[in-house]
């Protein structure tokens, strides 16, 4: 290696599929690529604040897998009616022990919107994770979360590939999309409802993807339930494989190994 390939991280939203941006993660830290800058929505934005906090997506992954987690996360995709994220489980500190998104290791950002004003809101300031529940709040899945003056629901109704934030830093953007564009969907109501809700997630990354500089995603992604835990490390082992390819790819492109 005759040089270290320093990029901007964009994290797309996707609940439990989050297991493969850790893969990918998992596959940078073992080609020693540094992220200089993070940007997550959803999921994405969970994952960013761990980033930001400097723990490893190996430890983020043990973590995930933890009872303890899911318990405090409660995926359970309208089983039981509405749910809501426990913001004071302890686990949650363990994947981000950064409390405030100015204190992180590096520029950390995590995208919301306003259900108030109807607009997006991005935060690299405030409490890691409120901010990062926040984002994650898939309404009517889990209800809204108040924070300051704003009312706040998940990031990817309006921004689900939040690439904006990184532009300003002078690093190649890499964003990490955990919703192929081209999926084969079972002909069933609950994959209709499934698939229109995240339609709009959807068309709001276009425009973004054109402005990434690599671009990771996989049509085997649609094969991963949002709402459940069953799959993680095979989900991560499919981010780890594809990370590791498309970065080693990038890297041989830009000379640096």
């Amino acid at each position: 290696m005759v040089g270290t390939l320093k990029l901007s991280l964009a994290l797309s939203g996707g609940a439990a599929r989050g297991a493969f941006h850790l893969g990918v993660i998992a596959a940078m830290e073992k080609n020693g690529v540094e992220i200089a800058a993070i940007s997550g929505t959803s999921i994405g934005a969970v994952v960013a604040a761990g980033v930001g906090s400097g723990v490893s997506a190996f430890d983020m992954v043990r973590i995930v897998q933890s009872k303890t987690f899911q318990k405090a996360f409660g995926f359970n995709y309208f089983k039981k009616g509405l749910l809501c994220i426990d913001e004071k489980a302890a686990i949650l500190r363990e994947i981000a022990p950064i409390s405030r998104l100015e204190q992180m290791k590096i520029p950390t950002f995590i995208t919301c919107v306003d259900l108030l004003s109807g607009e997006i809101v991005r935060f690299n300031e405030g409490e890691s994770i409120p901010l990062a529940i926040a984002s994650s709040a898939l309404i009517p899945v889990f209800r809204p979360i108040s924070y300051e003056n704003y009312l706040l629901i998940d990031g990817g109704f309006m921004d689900n590939l939040p690439i904006s934030p990184l532009l300003e830093f002078p690093y190649p953007i890499v964003s990490v999309n955990l919703h192929p564009l081209h999926v084969k969907e079972k002909h069933t109501l609950s994959s209709f409802i499934k698939r229109a809700l995240f339609l709009s997630f959807i068309a709001s990354s276009q425009s973004q993807i054109a402005k990434s500089d690599l671009y990771i995603t996989d049509p085997a992604l649609s094969d991963f339930g949002l709402f459940t835990f069953g799959e993680i490390m095979r989900c991560f082992e499919l981010g780890y494989r594809k990370g590791s390819e498309s970065i080693l790819t990038f890297m041989e492109q830009k000379s640096i190994i």
